[in-house]
């Protein structure tokens, strides 16, 4: 059939069972957005107030469902505004798809009105781009875009399409039911058997199942590699199967439930007291699916003790990259596990490999909570503990960046594989209530709750009103002390207290902001308050977006 450059798109979106779009429209993608009136039944676009927020809201809708996020945006500083969302995506390893339209292919390289080299800029932060500039080549681009989004290690995507080709006609065929990437969670059939071995695997399993007949100290470090790929279940098993404790990184968080008694919390520079004891004293560390980032390891390594090593990954570029691995291994996590156990029921049970003394020693370490009372002070902590009690397991926790981070990822726990959606690896204050309606969009029956400080809600308050626009009814958690916490603490700790820019004006109503822009808002000042207005907000049959602004002592 002769389809437009444009109704390609829509099409080749509706192949690849896209069913929510976020974007932004602009003069260069108004022909999409007329393709999509006419064409697009079936997929629903949510407007973000920023084109920011589409890229966040299309990388937390990927890290929610397991399925390729997609946002689209005009040209120039529509695409420029997607840039830091795609690298967040590509940091933590997120599939998206992010189309971006340009201006017509005449005008490309003479500095023509909102004209900018949108895949030059991105291709340090994405797996692939594509520059479309001949219509024939469009619906190729774009399924190879999703396949390259969705395989082997995840990561973003982009397509930059000129304007013309959006206008030009060319013959379009159809492929009928396709399968649309991998689903992230969805669990995989594979037997042991199944799994091919390529040359020297065998071996390779072999020496880490021989590593672990002369360890008296073993852990495993669990990365978002073992979330990304479902591995949740085999390495639970694993774990369990050997006694062996288990350390998360922050994007490994509930690949092993929270509350297994192997589970030790997050490592590294702001983990769990027994997590960090583990890496440092264990003779033996097995990490899977993690990139040894220097918030894990420390800036000289000092959350890493004298220990064997083995490191198992997707990505062959992250072996022996920031950390020399006596043994590595590339390889799917849940494959990897799968692979190993049976190896290890034949080397290692039975000989020699009580490990009972050594979680005896963590379980010690391992701090036990007291009971919540309402007279406590509200803290970070102690707010971000009660609403992970009330909201419980079945619940999708996004986070900010900052101290909300930290104590949102320390203080649940999370007891299934992508409960938690969080800017692992760059960080991006502003990243959280864009993921957050992403979240919401691909998960509708799942309570998401979002933690941000205040310095991160003044970054994206905006998108209270896409949320509250499109029904979609977000928890929100402000932190409000009236500092930029996190950086506050580093000037106390490494500039002898020469604080400067990190004071934020505290006058403001942020509770009366949120009710402005429509939402529901409570302002907390106690324990007590803060329980009341959580449970109203569990329980709003009218689908409000609540923001609930927790005054810190």
């Amino acid at each position: 059939m002769q389809l437009t450059g444009a109704q390609i798109i829509i099409e080749c979106l509706k192949e690849q069972r896209t069913e929510t779009l976020f974007g932004y429209p602009g003069g260069t993608v108004l022909s999409v957005y007329d393709a999509l009136f006419e064409r697009g039944k079936g997929i629903r676009h949510i407007l973000t107030t920023h084109e920011q927020g589409a890229a966040h809201a299309a990388d937390g809708y990927a890290r929610a469902t397991g399925k390729t996020g997609v946002c689209l945006v005009t040209s120039g500083p529509g695409a420029t505004n997607l840039v830091t969302g795609i690298a967040t995506a590509y940091m933590d390893s997120s599939p998206v798809v992010a189309i971006t339209i340009n201006v017509p292919v005449g005008n490309l390289g003479r500095d023509s009105f909102q004209e900018v080299d949108i895949a030059g800029i991105t291709i340090p932060v994405t797996k692939h781009n594509f520059i479309v500039k001949d219509v024939s080549r469009l619906a190729e681009s774009l399924r190879r875009a999703f396949r390259v989004a969705g395989s082997g290690r995840p990561g973003p995507v982009l397509v930059d399409i000129a304007k013309d080709v959006t206008e030009s006609v060319c013959e379009y065929e159809p492929l009928g039911d396709i399968t649309a990437g991998r689903e992230l969670f969805e669990k995989k059939n594979v037997d042991k058997n199944e799994w091919t071995l390529m040359p020297g695997y065998k071996s390779t399993v072999g020496k880490i199942a021989t590593a672990f007949l002369h360890s008296k100290r073993p852990v495993i470090v669990a990365g978002g590699g073992c979330i990304r790929s479902g591995a949740g279940r085999s390495l639970t098993l694993f774990a369990k199967e050997f006694g062996i404790p288990v350390v998360d990184t922050m994007m490994g968080r509930g690949a092993i439930p929270g509350s297994d008694p192997l589970s030790l919390g997050m490592g590294g520079e702001y983990g769990r007291p027994a997590a960090v004891y583990a890496m440092r004293h264990s003779d033996l560390i097995l990490a899977v699916g993690c990139r040894f980032s220097d918030r894990l390891t420390g800036d000289n390594g000092e959350y890493m003790g004298e220990c064997r090593i083995i490191h198992a990954d997707i990505d062959k570029a992250e072996l022996n990259k920031n950390v020399k691995a006596d043994i590595s291994l590339q390889s799917d996590a849940d494959a990897f596990f799968k692979a190993l156990l049976p190896v290890m029921k034949k080397r290692v049970i039975g000989r020699n490999t009580d490990y009972s003394k050594w979680r005896s020693a963590l379980s010690d370490i391992k701090k036990r909570d007291g009971k919540l009372t309402d007279d406590m002070a509200l803290t970070g902590d102690i707010a971000a503990r009660i609403v992970g009690e009330m909201a419980g397991s079945d619940a999708v926790y996004v986070t900010e960046v900052g101290e909300c981070q930290i104590s949102a990822v320390n203080s649940i726990n999370y007891d299934r594989p992508g409960s938690l959606i969080t800017s692992g690896g760059l960080g991006t204050m502003g990243f959280g209530l864009g993921a957050a309606i992403g979240a919401k969009a691909g998960c509708p029956e799942r309570t998401v709750i979002n933690f941000a400080g205040d310095g991160s809600f003044r970054m994206n308050m905006s998108e209270i009103m896409t949320a509250v626009t499109n029904k979609l009814p977000i928890i929100e958690i402000v932190f409000d002390n009236g500092v930029l916490g996190m950086v506050r603490t580093m000037q106390k700790d490494r500039f002898s207290g020469h604080y400067i820019a990190t004071d934020l004006d505290d006058s403001f109503s942020y509770a009366g902001i949120a009710g402005a822009l429509k939402a529901k808002a409570f302002d907390c000042s106690d324990v007590k308050e803060l329980r009341a207005a959580v449970l109203e907000a569990l329980n709003d049959k009218d689908r409000n977006v609540c923001v609930i602004v927790c005054h810190l002592t």
